[in-house]
């Protein structure tokens, strides 16, 4: 394994551009869909683009511990550990909507180490390694930039994000609350892309100012968390705790905003 963790973050790249590549290449002829549960699906790509970025980390990284989505945790004894989703946005992809990606996150025994986020069909790929900010390639555009840290932004001022759980239970009319409370406090808008890591990095690029979600799973959130706090995003749980990530539910907003969100959503909270 290379001790150099900017070669380390050029081989996720490599990884992340592949990945993207086999799902452009599969786009509209995606094979069986299986049902995961009542709302989520899986795909035979899934599991493909899923089998080479476990291949590639295991080559690179041996010794790493592996979470992916479709195959669970491979364990190693590195104390570092992958989180690998190789197609955040399932339901888009198969359904032929253009918003999905590949996302690929290390943590070491300090927390997120490196991330990397591909949304191939936007041409748009967000790199961060900690302590050195993230950046945006576009590959078939031959453009490359570092993203500005974020600044304060207001409510009023505002493009939120949020996603909604695959359990259509109560949480679904909560959410929808919540959506009800921004849209009254007078947002600019609220959109729901479908894609945690795209949202989250989309909060990093100033392109949304402010993105909530609960029912995560730590391969979602990851790397997209890494990337939006190297932008100067604030990434917490939704009461504003502070942790080396967050997946059960979470709050990314830009620098001032963070706080108003986190007020409304408590107050939502105390009205459920």
């Amino acid at each position: 394994m290379s001790q150099d963790v900017a070669e380390q973050l050029l081989i996720v790249r490599d990884l992340a551009l592949s990945a993207g590549e086999m799902l452009l290449a599969n786009m509209g002829r995606v094979g069986p869909i299986m049902q995961k549960g009542a709302t989520e699906i899986v795909t035979e790509v899934d599991r493909r683009v899923e089998d080479m970025l476990v291949a590639g980390i295991t080559q690179h990284f041996a010794g790493d511990t592996i979470e992916a989505e479709e195959s669970g945790n491979k364990p190693g004894a590195s104390g570092r550990t992958w989180y690998i989703d190789p197609l955040d946005g399932t339901t888009n992809y198969a359904h032929g909507y253009p918003i999905f990606s590949v996302s690929i996150a290390c943590a070491d025994d300090e927390g997120l180490l490196l991330a990397g986020v591909f949304a191939p069909y936007l041409d748009e790929l967000y790199l961060a390694r900690r302590g050195d900010g993230a950046v945006l390639e576009r590959p078939a555009h031959d453009h490359r930039e570092v993203l500005k840290r974020r600044e304060p932004v207001a409510l009023t001022s505002a493009l939120l994000a949020t996603g909604f759980p695959y359990v259509r239970d109560e949480g679904v009319d909560r959410n929808a609350g919540r959506v009800r409370d921004f849209l009254k406090k007078k947002c600019h808008g609220v959109r729901r892309g479908g894609s945690a890591a795209v949202d989250l990095v989309h909060v990093a690029a100033g392109k949304l100012d402010g993105y909530w979600e609960t029912s995560l799973r730590s391969w979602d959130s990851a790397a997209g968390t890494l990337i939006a706090r190297e932008a100067g995003a604030i990434v917490s749980a939704q009461n504003g705790q502070q942790e080396a990530m967050h997946f059960k539910n979470i709050l990314a907003a830009a620098p001032g905003l963070h706080e108003v969100m986190k007020n409304i959503l408590a107050e939502s909270a105390v009205e459920d």
